[in-house]
């Protein structure tokens, strides 16, 4: 693909990020009024999202018959095995286990994806959403909580991942603009949805 095809991806996708930046949840994380026993209850609902990322990565992994795809994937799933011990040892103190409908249904999303799309769009769907949707997370999360491990390993980790899906869209051929922004668009709004979640639920766990 050429490289214009590429930056159109990519454009469009700093938009997605942005959109989501002022997000409910992320604004939430940002606002350095937000009482700490919410932001803090927003570490819980986050928690069943981190587990899922890890079955999600799996998943990608699993279902991949392309070689080079399969070991790309194999590579950030070394990268990313932990992350949700990492939170939860940031959470020590919280021992509740929350389960939520909404957070479930969009991870299993996210799974069924990773087992359906073609070869690349499985990596547009890890590097270009999920990781683009994590570094927003991580930024806005190591406002709310300085010097924490997860989201300071997150803030480093997740520009390379990302770099990582606009290096494979220019070295592949195998894909369409139109399909791509159709999937990015779609992922998007399934982590817009945990994500308003996941505020909701803070807030509503935390009102007085």
């Amino acid at each position: 693909m050429s490289h214009q095809d590429v930056d159109r991806i990519a454009s469009h996708n700093e938009q997605r990020q942005q959109e989501y930046a002022s997000s409910a949840l992320i604004r939430l994380l940002a606002d350095e009024n937000t009482a700490e026993p919410t932001k803090k209850t927003v570490l819980t609902y986050l928690q069943p999202w981190s587990n899922a990322f890890q079955r999600m990565i799996s998943a990608r992994v699993a279902f991949e018959p392309d070689p080079e795809l399969r070991a790309l994937a194999l590579e950030h799933q070394e990268e990313e095995i932990g992350h949700d011990r990492i939170l939860a040892r940031t959470r020590a103190e919280d021992t509740e286990l929350v389960w939520d409908p909404v957070i479930e249904s969009g991870a299993s999303w996210f799974v069924d994806q990773f087992a359906i799309l073609p070869s690349v769009h499985r990596a547009v769907l890890a590097h270009l959403a999920l990781e683009a949707g994590s570094l927003v997370l991580s930024q806005a999360g190591t406002k709310a909580f300085p010097d924490d491990p997860y989201f300071e390993l997150h803030d480093e980790a997740d520009v390379e991942h990302l770099e990582m899906g606009y290096r494979l869209l220019r070295e592949r051929a195998d894909w369409t603009v139109d399909e791509v922004i159709t999937l990015l668009d779609r992922a998007w709004q399934v982590i817009g949805v945990v994500s308003d979640r996941i505020a909701e639920c803070a807030r509503r766990d935390t009102a007085t």
